[in-house]
């Protein structure tokens, strides 16, 4: 029987290769999503990083689900916060419950397991319970703040990131606006904000850019992708 320690090493070297996986893959990785409780974008991440997951977000996830009543996804984010924290890699999680690791371990799993048989009232009990393990070992370790650092310097990273993507497509886009206006008035102009985003709407929930020229005609770039030359009574002069 090939041991889950092997499982591992050989899903890493099909992930790191490229390689697709086989039946037998894909049913062991499904198998390490539910011994982690970790989601199987984190598990890829795991296995190629050698690293786990931040437990704070699934530790702030099995909150906010415990509060909307959903006690079978609670408990699964809670036993993958329980993994994450106690775990310096995926492989450790192979053998976290051989080791004595005190009571939050069998607590986390037991309500992982039987979540959804427990009665609402039993299920609350345990469930504060395993909060109350959980925060002692956080506290023992160092308390959230640096986890917490690590997890907005990530979101801080994609922000960024996301942020110049948007920039150099709204400027694609920009272009073109800038050739409708022209066409219609060769003396027009937008009249840009210091703001790279001030351009951006939200009506009903539906995102346009809307721009002003300087001769006080609107330009409106609809969800469709259709650009448009307004008058301010929002009659259409030209479009592209």
């Amino acid at each position: 029987m090939t041991s889950c320690e092997e499982v591992i090493e050989e899903l890493r070297a099909k992930l790191l290769k490229g390689e697709p996986f086989s039946k037998t893959d894909e049913w062991n990785f499904k198998e390490l999503c539910e011994l982690t409780g970790w989601t199987e974008e984190d598990i890829r991440n795991a296995l190629m990083s050698n690293k786990t997951p931040s437990f704070h977000k699934y530790f702030t996830e099995a909150q906010r689900l415990e509060l909307w009543l959903k006690k079978e996804e609670a408990a699964r984010k809670l036993w993958g916060a329980v993994t994450a924290l106690l775990c310096n890699n995926i492989k450790e999680v192979c053998a976290l419950e051989t080791k004595s690791v005190g009571p939050l371990v069998t607590h986390a799993k037991t309500l992982y397991r039987y979540a959804d048989a427990l009665p609402t009232e039993g299920f609350k009990r345990r469930w504060g319970k395993c909060i109350k393990l959980f925060n002692e070992v956080v506290e023992r370790k160092g308390g959230l703040m640096e986890e917490k650092r690590a997890e907005r310097r990530r979101k801080l990273r994609e922000i960024y990131k996301h942020y110049w993507r948007a920039r150099d497509l709204l400027e694609e886009i920009e272009i073109e606006i800038e050739e409708l206006v022209k066409e219609n008035d060769k003396d027009d102009f937008i009249r840009y904000s210091e703001d790279d985003f001030a351009p951006l709407r939200f009506h009903r929930q539906e995102l346009e850019l809307e721009y002003k020229t300087d001769k006080g005609y609107y330009v409106i770039v609809d969800k469709n992708g259709g650009i448009y030359l307004c008058k301010e009574d929002g009659k259409v002069i030209a479009e592209r």
